[in-house]
């Protein structure tokens, strides 16, 4: 099972969160997660974020299909699926050093989040997502805490969608809503390879009857990129308003909603300016008024380069303590008791 090797402060004052680094016996690169004070940046709220892998690297990178903008994807070596017990792992120790940080004690009253999406493609991995997530939930209970929801996010992988309505409807004993990241919908296998093997109408397709399952829209995450240019590519991707609104022009607002975001770039990868945030209101303005419901979020974790997409294995700056060798102790016990 995985075992917490060290960690990094997330902002100022450790006011974001903690990035994570894990190790496993057969694998030499750190595996991450991270957890957030408040869900959304520069929101105050009751629900604690967490982002979860699903494993050691992305799957796509060993079929040569990363994303072009992914730091992780192209940075760190596939080194395999992970266990619904090393995911669930991630989220129990996070929730634990929560409940039991005397720097931060309201923290231990808040809700959970769990996002599957840190290292690695969740719709290649679901059969064992969708066990952490129950697994996560028994041990949520034992530990009386309240799960505000789970959010399983995929680049696009139909079959995966189509379980996860079925497991929707059958399975889940808390809220789990769908992420699906599309980006871009021109020429988009160009910047995302997995269009190529799975077309994004394909799962927008499959998500359309989802707001009927469940009685809330799937989200439709959109990244902001200003003139990003990957290493050794001549090609620039910006989505402009008027980008913004083709790909838009593919979506149903009564199906879906939308969730734009800052991309966080890497010179390691590739270069790209930062997104005026004038152009972003009007971004939002702009789908809000063709009757979507969208949000604007910034992502965590710049600095550190922890935020979604870019973790890759990073040394991390802390070891850990004694207290988080036994709280690392009690996860293992708390999985072992409540898989069995």
């Amino acid at each position: 099972m995985l075992q917490i090797a060290g960690y990094d402060i997330l902002g100022k004052d450790s006011n974001e969160g903690i990035r994570y680094a894990w190790k496993t016996e057969y694998n030499k690169k750190y595996i991450e997660s991270a957890a957030f004070v408040n869900k959304t940046k520069g929101v105050s709220a009751d629900i604690c974020g967490y982002t979860t892998s699903v494993s050691s690297g992305c799957i796509l990178r060993a079929n040569r299909k990363q994303c072009l903008f992914c730091r992780t994807g192209n940075l760190l070596p596939f080194g395999g699926l992970l266990t619904y017990r090393d995911i669930a792992k991630q989220n129990v120790f996070m929730v634990l050093t929560d409940l039991y940080c005397s720097e931060h004690p309201e923290l231990a009253y808040k809700k959970r989040e769990f996002a599957y999406m840190g290292q690695g493609e969740p719709g290649y991995s679901y059969s064992q997502v969708r066990m952490a997530i129950e697994l996560t939930n028994k041990v949520m209970r034992h530990l009386n805490q309240n799960v505000y929801r789970h959010i399983f996010a995929t680049c696009g992988v139909p079959e995966s969608i189509f379980c996860y309505k079925k497991d929707v409807k059958e399975y889940y004993t808390e809220k789990v809503t769908l992420h699906f990241s599309l980006h871009a919908t021109e020429s988009r296998d160009t910047i995302m390879p997995i269009d190529s093997v799975y077309p994004f109408r394909d799962s927008i397709d499959a998500m359309s009857d989802i707001v009927d399952i469940t009685g809330e829209k799937p989200c439709i995450g959109i990244l902001l990129f200003n003139h990003f240019r990957p290493k050794g590519s001549n090609a620039e991707y910006t989505n402009s308003i008027e980008a913004i609104k083709s790909i838009i022009s593919v979506l149903d607002p009564k199906r879906f909603r939308l969730s734009f975001c800052e991309y966080n770039s890497s010179d390691e990868i590739g270069s790209s300016i930062i997104y005026p945030s004038e152009v972003a209101k009007r971004v939002l303005d702009t789908a809000i008024a063709s009757g979507f419901e969208a949000k604007l979020f910034y992502s965590f974790g710049h600095e550190k380069k922890s935020a979604c997409g870019m973790l890759a294995g990073k040394e991390p700056e802390f070891v850990v303590s004694k207290k988080w060798d036994e709280l690392n102790e009690y996860a293992d016990e708390l999985i072992i008791r409540f898989s069995e």
